[in-house]
């Protein structure tokens, strides 16, 4: 007899949970048949879960289907009655709440809050979540406005500002390391040293800044004594004149008792900010988008291993030396520690060590062997990787060390 949805038990949908904390959105989806749910999601953590990707892997882990998968979803409604059967409920995925609702904001007692001045990169760096500033000016100067960035913490929360108004909210989420200039940087040179710090993206605003200058005080933050907006970067906004900000946002804050909004449930030790960010599930993730905005551009949409020019949809940022085995400087050195992968194949099989990268950067088989994956193989075989640099070395020669030793080799 066929197990179908009606036999899926909850203990599943939280294991699998677990499991989409645990990879992260990408491989998590890519590992069903299923495409990431567009709209509705299970909200969990901090974490929009993509609610047909969560039924399938749950129904698999169940029922250890095969290649098939699971039964087949007819829709949405099928979709919320059996999570709801099994005590879930989804929520909008587009603004991270209830069907209806208006958006949340959780602000526990620790939070700060940011203003930043941008200008016509507004977009691109806050769909990717980045803040950057060098550590000295053109005469070698420190800038105060720039070294702000140090003291944003994790769980803090920005306000966008591009004249002559606010237009998003973020909040942050790692702590500021070295890096060269992400994308959406292009007026300084691209080795300029520099500090970035992660954030995840809330969603567009429309505040103007006639209505910001009646609520902020003059003379602090962002605003002058002539109460006009300060020349400069990033600047700390008192609590009161923030909290009103963000009700005019159409948004509901949710003022915590005590600092949960940091966090205080176990969580993986693998994100940007250090062991003791409790944020670790919101820094994954915007690192996850980070590094796969950065990787897009590099490679211009190519996969690194097979070389198809594919749909953004069909490529992940690939790390080549897994994020828990990086020390910190290694999981910020985005641009050799990973490289675009793509969904067809080509991820797995590095991943798994089917195929590694020598030391003259050809692509040859790995010690995994399985006869019937012989076919697939011949499209990447004996190409030469494009991430493979002198930078990028020591990573793949990790990973080929790294499957020689799990096979015992």
């Amino acid at each position: 007899m066929h197990a179908s949805w009606a036999d899926l038990e909850a203990k599943y949908i939280a294991q699998a949970i677990r499991i989409w904390h645990h990879l992260g959105a990408e491989e998590f989806i890519a590992r069903t048949r299923f495409k990431e749910s567009r709209r509705y999601v299970v909200l969990d953590r901090g974490e929009h879960i993509a609610s047909k990707p969560l039924l399938a892997m749950a129904f698999q882990l169940q029922f250890s289907v095969g290649p098939e998968g699971p039964p087949r979803l007819s829709g949405g409604e099928q979709t919320r009655e059996i999570l709801r059967r099994l005590g879930y409920e989804l929520v909008d995925g587009f603004d991270g709440t209830a069907p209806g609702a208006a958006p949340q904001v959780a602000v526990a007692r620790s939070t700060n809050f940011w203003w930043v001045n941008q200008t016509v990169n507004f977009k691109t760096v806050y769909d990717d979540g980045s803040l950057w500033a060098p550590f000295t000016n053109s005469a070698g100067h420190r800038v105060d406005h720039w070294q702000t960035l140090d003291q944003a913490l994790p769980g803090d929360i920005v306000f966008h500002y591009v004249s002559p108004n606010l237009r998003g909210i973020s909040r942050i989420a790692a702590a500021a390391v070295p890096s060269l200039p992400p994308r959406g940087y292009d007026d300084v040179p691209i080795d300029t040293p520099g500090r970035l710090v992660l954030t995840e993206p809330f969603g567009d605003i429309s505040i103007s800044r006639d209505r910001a200058q009646e609520i902020l005080r003059w003379g602090q933050g962002p605003l002058n004594s002539a109460g006009t907006v300060r020349n400069g970067y990033l600047f700390p906004l008192e609590r009161s004149g923030a909290l009103e900000l963000l009700l005019l946002s159409d948004r509901d804050v949710v003022e915590l008792d005590g600092d949960e909004e940091r966090g205080s449930a176990e969580l993986p030790e693998f994100f940007v900010g250090g062991p003791s960010d409790r944020l670790a599930l919101v820094a994954v993730r915007a690192e996850q988008r980070y590094l796969r905005k950065q990787q897009l551009q590099r490679w211009d949409g190519a996969c690194s291993l097979c070389g198809r020019r594919l749909p953004e949809e069909l490529l992940v940022g690939a790390h080549i030396k897994p994020r828990r085995a990086c020390s910190e400087d290694e999981r910020m050195d985005t641009r050799n520690v990973s490289m675009l992968a793509c969904l067809l194949g080509c991820d797995a099989l590095f991943e798994r060590g089917y195929i590694t990268v020598n030391e003259q950067g050809t692509i040859e088989r790995g010690v995994r062997r399985f006869e019937r994956i012989d076919d697939r193989l011949k499209g990447v075989l004996g190409r030469v990787c494009p991430a493979f640099t002198d930078d990028s070395r020591h990573y793949f020669a990790w990973h080929r060390q790294h499957h020689r030793s799990a096979a015992g080799l």
